[in-house]
């Protein structure tokens, strides 16, 4: 599964990183592709591309503020959680979304 994500705090430094790092990081165990826009204190990076939307499974939002382009994801399944939640427990993140996938 090719699945995209969006990891935003407050300050944006260190726990927007430290979420996207995880995603990626568990995806990858997990057998997805797994590509993460942070948005924060240094703005957008690694852009989520109108390409990647399209041959998307489904989207992660962990985010703790509001984000910039959520209407993007509208058409995907989608699960929203907080910042922390892939830090502390990426895996059952990656596997409710996936369950939701499933179900759509």
């Amino acid at each position: 599964m090719f699945i995209i994500c969006v990891a935003a705090c407050p300050t944006g430094i260190s726990h927007t990183y430290m979420a996207a790092e995880s995603l990626q990081q568990i995806g990858k165990e997990l057998g997805h592709e797994i590509k993460v826009e942070t948005q924060g204190s240094l703005g957008i990076e690694n852009e989520i591309t109108a390409e990647d939307i399209a041959r998307a499974d489904g989207v992660i939002l962990a985010t703790e503020i509001m984000i910039e382009g959520v209407e993007r994801f509208q058409h995907l399944p989608l699960l929203e959680c907080g910042v922390a939640d892939p830090i502390k427990q990426g895996r059952e993140v990656i596997e409710a979304l996936v369950q939701e996938i499933h179900n759509t």
